[in-house]
């Protein structure tokens, strides 16, 4: 490949603003997973079939087709695949840039980061480990119910749910370590649930000086499931409590390693105050990068990608003072029926991720979920309330039921619940 020096790793990803982001900066793409989208192939320079969960043979490839010369950058905006992310930059490039191997395991494995910041003093669940369901069920009699059982890693709430019970607490570890991929953290978490109001919240951390970008409300369905609503900014916090967020979460990230990168934490306003709930080491999901742009005027994408490089990070001004998030979801399974608007058609993001005619499930079904969005800015709540409504109007969203509904999953959805 010409000059490695200008040829960033990528791993994994399918939206396309984070390839256009790299060749708009004047860098080509070595794009690395386990299978190649054919869509891909226009997007990147040279695509590379590779087993990712296998991380010496990934760094083998990436010598391989590099001459054994260092990329100028390795960057992921997918989950799972951040602690491999780290650990090729530290292998591959002269200088360490951007998330740490160290940092990276902090905020992928759950239970870790709970481990660390209940160390540091700072406010986390009470919360237990178990590898059998047994243990699950003793953990959540000692913490007291309601308890939420989870995952060690993942993301998007997949097999997060409120259990009430004993038994509720053993069918939904089971279902975690029976369902686990051969790669995931071995184990199951169980941890207490916390009551109140849900924020998100989008940094970014930079010689180890966090700025938040953007605080969001947060609306879940109701429990035992969590699927995400949608966003609401601004967040309705008062300015003193906004201010004491931001020492959280930058005492959070500090604490978890976290420079030279960006993270989404997700945090509940209890009855004795602010709570971590999760701390991702990346950007966040569905259109909430659109979302924090517009309102604090940094791409996160575009961040993030120039923080890997060890380039300046751009920020502009806001755009809007004003913004609303509402997820698509749906109450009964059938086929959607819908008009979709001509492209530019509203001053804001609608989208909707299959198309009409295809079978949808309920918002707590497990192939349910989020089926779109409708993303709106404005700078009166009058505007807000008319785009929305417009939107909705236009789309006509409608679900025929079908009492022989054959369910077919589809696999083109990226965001099935929270971000």
């Amino acid at each position: 490949m010409a000059d490695p020096g200008k040829t960033v790793v990528l791993i994994g990803g399918r939206a396309h603003r984070e390839f256009e982001v790299l060749h708009d900066l004047g860098y080509r793409i070595l794009y690395l997973d386990k299978r190649v989208p054919l869509h891909l192939m226009a997007w990147v320079d040279v695509p590379v079939d590779v087993d990712t969960d296998d991380w010496d043979q990934v760094a083998e490839v990436v010598r391989d087709q590099l001459d054994g010369q260092a990329p100028a950058a390795v960057l992921t905006h997918v989950e799972p695949r951040i602690p491999l992310m780290a650990h090729l930059a530290e292998q591959l490039l002269p200088v360490g840039r951007g998330l740490t191997t160290s940092a990276a395991r902090n905020c992928r494995d759950k239970w870790h980061t709970r481990t660390v910041l209940e160390a540091a003093g700072l406010p986390v669940p009470r919360f237990g480990l178990a590898e059998a369901t047994r243990e699950a069920a003793r953990i959540a009699r000692d913490i007291g119910f309601p308890v939420v059982v989870k995952p060690r890693d993942g993301a998007g709430a997949f097999g997060v749910r409120r259990c009430e019970t004993v038994e509720e607490t053993r069918i939904a570890a089971g279902h975690v370590l029976d369902e686990a991929s051969p790669d995931a953290l071995p184990g199951v978490l169980v941890e207490e649930y916390l009551d109140g109001p849900e924020y998100a919240v989008q940094t970014i951390t930079r010689g180890g000086k966090t700025r938040v970008l953007s605080v969001f409300r947060q609306h879940m369905t109701e429990p035992p499931v969590f699927v995400e609503l949608g966003y609401d900014f601004p967040s309705g916090l008062a300015e003193d409590e906004l201010r004491v967020l931001e020492l959280l979460v930058t005492s959070v990230l500090d604490e978890l390693g976290v420079d030279d990168w960006v993270s989404h934490t997700q945090v509940r306003l209890c009855a004795d105050g602010f709570r971590v709930v999760e701390v991702n080491a990346r950007r966040p999901g569905g259109r909430l990068v659109e979302m924090t742009g517009a309102v604090s005027g940094v791409d996160m994408v575009d961040a993030v990608s120039r923080l890997a490089l060890g380039l300046p990070v751009e920020e502009g001004e806001p755009r809007a003072t004003l913004a609303r998030y509402r997820s698509i979801v749906f109450e009964e399974a059938g086929t959607l029926l819908y008009q979709a608007p001509p492209a530019g058609a509203f001053p804001s993001i609608v989208e909707v991720e299959v198309p009409s005619g295809d079978q949808v499930q309920p918002v707590d079904h497990p192939d349910g979920g989020v089926y779109g969005r409708i993303l709106v800015f404005a700078d009166s709540v009058e505007e807000v309330d008319r785009s929305e409504r417009r939107a909705r109007e236009a789309l006509d969203l409608r679900v025929a039921p079908s009492d022989d509904l054959t369910w077919v999953a589809a696999e083109t959805r990226e965001f099935k619940s929270c971000c």
